[in-house]
């Protein structure tokens, strides 16, 4: 089932299927990917209770999540709905226990107000074990050309490490340093081949994309997330900007303790949790 929400000129449709957002228009312009050559098929997943390849290991025992964890594919309940609000609800149960042993209720709430959208997440334990989550989002933003007429403009003057990992995703522990920038021009040839520019640490709590020296697309503000990653799929006419609580994986480091995991929260009995980043369409 879909959900349409509106806030003046700004039209967006939310899919329960991983409570997925599948369009966002301002204007008549669509400003999501919609996947028109066949590149990827997706649109801003929700990552939960992991982001990437990151193993769950609880008590020694390792479970069998995949990579982005339970959220994207699993169909949720629409709790409410307002003309400009949606919110939607997953509750854990016998098929995410299996992969990810955590007792949780798990919702978002998209709103709308004119070109700006708030996604908020929250994380509720009901159970009377304290939970571990982390998680991100995977929101794409449609081009016009190839990335490399694209720029992202920091909040402020990042020294950039890019942590570099493999062919499954997983980090293996050797960075690339980029400089001391405010301004990074986005690079095919570096974003080819499924190559992810992860960050770690960010200090900036919003990035603008822009066209290269020119017309600003959009300002994603994520005040309650530490990393930022960027990816895209070959020849195809976006980029995704992504807030993640936890990293991916490290080679050979799988196995840790989900708990001892950097960016892995933990959720006391009867809590809630509430992360939120905004998306203004410029």
């Amino acid at each position: 089932m879909e959900y349409r929400i509106q806030s003046g000129e700004t039209v967006v449709t939310v899919s329960d299927l991983g409570a997925e957002l599948i369009s966002v228009k301002t204007g008549n312009e669509e400003r999501l990917w919609q996947n028109p050559t066949g590149e990827w098929g997706g649109h801003a997943p929700l990552l939960f209770p992991v982001a990437g390849r990151c193993g769950v290991t609880v008590n020694g025992t390792s479970y069998p999540i995949g990579m982005h964890g339970v959220a994207r594919k699993a169909v949720f309940a629409l709790t409410e709905k307002t003309e400009t609000s949606v919110t939607l609800a997953l509750r854990s149960n016998e098929s995410t226990r299996a992969v990810y042993p955590f007792e949780f209720v798990f919702s978002v709430t998209y709103s709308i107000d004119e070109n700006k959208l708030s996604i908020a997440y929250e994380v509720e334990n009901p159970s009377e074990q304290t939970t571990y989550y982390a998680g991100g989002s995977h929101e794409s933003y449609a081009l016009k050309t190839d990335v490399d007429g694209y720029e992202i403009e920091f909040e402020t003057t990042e020294s950039l490490t890019r942590l570099l990992h493999n062919n499954n995703g997983k980090l293996t522990g050797e960075t690339l340093f980029l400089g001391e920038m405010q301004t990074m021009p986005l690079d095919k040839e570096g974003l080819s081949n499924g190559d992810t520019y992860v960050f770690e640490d960010i200090r900036s709590r919003s990035v603008v994309l822009k066209e290269r020296g020119g017309k600003a697309i959009a300002r994603v503000s994520f005040p309650d997330y530490p990393n930022l990653l960027f990816w895209h799929a070959d020849g195809a006419h976006y980029i995704c900007i992504e807030p993640w609580l936890n990293l991916p994986d490290t080679e050979g480091k799988e196995t840790v303790e989900f708990a001892q995991k950097k960016g892995v929260r933990a959720l006391a009995p009867k809590a809630k949790a509430r992360l939120v980043h905004t998306i203004e369409y410029l």
